[in-house]
């Protein structure tokens, strides 16, 4: 009898060993399966963050070319403002040198002396010089204001539209009359 109990006993023992070693096993296989799809979803979390890394990146490339854009063309609007408005002072100086010479030849009036109207004239046509040259100074001056605040508006106008086209799109919004404003 008491080897018959031994005999169970041991059998018992390993039934309950190999019970053991299988439970194991399952646990080693679900503890991998655990780690796999970790692994697999960390995968993805990473591809996800990459993805949206490069199109930051594009979009931050897309912006800087834009603003570059904008950039290059405001200095070529001021480059035709300056070559304008240097072409409008020697027009302007060009005025001044015909009413200096036209007071250099000026002739006389009938009720007086030729020395005296001549006179006349000069002073005449001094006086004429110094307004031209004011008003002339003054129509540039208004000119260049003018034509800087309206580049100034344009472009930022330009930047405006830029932004609202790269900016829309990333935040879900659907905002109306988001075309570029083409650049003059």
């Amino acid at each position: 009898m008491n080897l018959t109990l031994i005999t169970h006993l041991i059998a018992a023992a390993v039934a309950a060993a190999a019970a053991w070693f299988y439970q194991g096993a399952q646990m080693d296989a679900a503890v991998a399966k655990l780690n796999a799809t970790h692994a697999a979803q960390e995968s993805e979390r990473h591809r996800i963050a990459l993805d949206d890394a490069r199109e930051t990146f594009r979009k931050g490339e897309i912006h800087a070319r834009n603003q570059q854009e904008i950039a290059d063309a405001h200095d070529a609007q001021e480059k035709r403002r300056l070559a304008r408005l240097a072409a409008a002072a020697a027009d302007g100086e060009r005025l001044r040198q015909q009413v200096t010479e036209f007071a250099a030849t000026c002739g006389g009036r009938e009720a007086q002396s030729l020395a005296a109207a001549l006179q006349h004239c000069r002073d005449r046509a001094a006086t004429l010089g110094v307004l031209y040259r004011e008003a002339d100074g003054q129509a540039e001056e208004f000119a260049g204001a003018a034509e800087k605040h309206a580049d100034e508006v344009r472009t930022l106008k330009a930047v405006i539209a830029n932004d609202r086209a790269l900016i829309a799109p990333a935040l879900g919004l659907k905002i109306r009359n988001t075309a570029t404003v083409p650049l003059p």
